[in-house]
This record gives structure tokens, sequence and C-alpha cells, in this order.
């Protein structure tokens, strides 16, 4: 994710002091909060836009899905970890599902296979250039919580690492 995009003001670090002891340093990487504030489709449509239902009054990224008999909105949470969603969707733990953009219809494109071994992990843009290397992936399976935040230096290592 391009540096201009990271709000350096919710992002607290100790400059000056000593290094942390390896105690220190978990809970450190514990207090990190990923959030979300745009994500685009393949057509570049915010898929951040929901307004009405926040979660810890932020609004979540909305999103058609559906498992091939029925379409569904859900609203998922724009803090990474965060399993919440909202909407009426409700499939069986292990669905996969095709995931689209609610403004377009337009599918969202697989980047790889899920390690669950059931899905793929489908992506969404994080800036308006519609970047491969600036992603969120998701897990196209009802109930897997699988997801990754990349950056284009991440996302090379990601592939090397496997």
């Amino acid at each position: 994710m391009p540096k201009e995009n990271i709000d350096k003001t919710k992002i607290h670090r100790p400059f000056g002091l000593p290094p942390p002891s390896p105690a220190t340093r978990a809970r450190e990487v514990e207090e990190v909060i990923i959030q979300v504030t745009q994500a685009f489709c393949p057509n570049g449509h915010n898929l951040v836009r929901n307004r009405r239902q926040l979660f810890d009054g932020s609004p979540g990224i909305s999103l058609l899905v559906s498992d091939g008999k029925d379409c569904q909105d859900v609203i998922l949470s724009p803090f990474h970890g965060d399993h919440a969603r909202k909407g009426k969707a409700c499939f069986e733990a292990g669905t996969q599902l095709e995931v689209y953009c609610p403004v377009c219809r337009a599918q969202l494109p697989i980047l790889s296979p899920c390690t669950c071994g059931k899905g793929n992990l489908i992506m969404l843009y994080l800036t308006e250039a519609l970047d491969d290397g600036n992603v969120v992936a998701l897990c196209d399976v009802w109930g897997c919580h699988r997801s990754k935040v990349f950056d284009q230096a991440q996302l090379l290592a990601a592939y090397l690492d496997d």
C-alpha cells in the first residue's frame, strides 16, 4: 500500500527508547490495527460505502455474495482480523460463494487458492488505480476467516515463500 494511504496519526511507536524486551514486542504487535478505509471492485467502485451500518464507528466493506441459488448483501468489518459482518446473508459454513460488487455486479477477481483448501482468495483493490500489488484478499468460502492485506513487496514475498 502506498505510504500516502497510511493514516500515520493512528500509529504509535516509541521513538528514542531502548529496544523493547520480547514480552513488550509481543504486546506492541497486538496493538496494531489494520483498517481498510477504501477498497475497489475491478470497475473502480469503492466498496467501503455503507455509512448506516458501522463497525466501531467506521463503514464496512459491502459485497454481494451468491451460492448460485441466492444472492445476498453482506457488509464485512473493515478491521483486519475482525470476523464481524452485517446483513441478512447466511449460508452453510463451508459453502463456496461467488463474490460481486454490489454496485455494478462485476465478479471480483481471484488472486490465488486459499490455504483452507476449499476456496480462493478474491481481490479487493486498495487504490483507485486498481493496482494488483496493493490488495486485500478474502476467502470466498462462507465461514473461512483467512484474509490478507498485501502491498507490492509483501505480495512478491508471499509467492516466494510458498
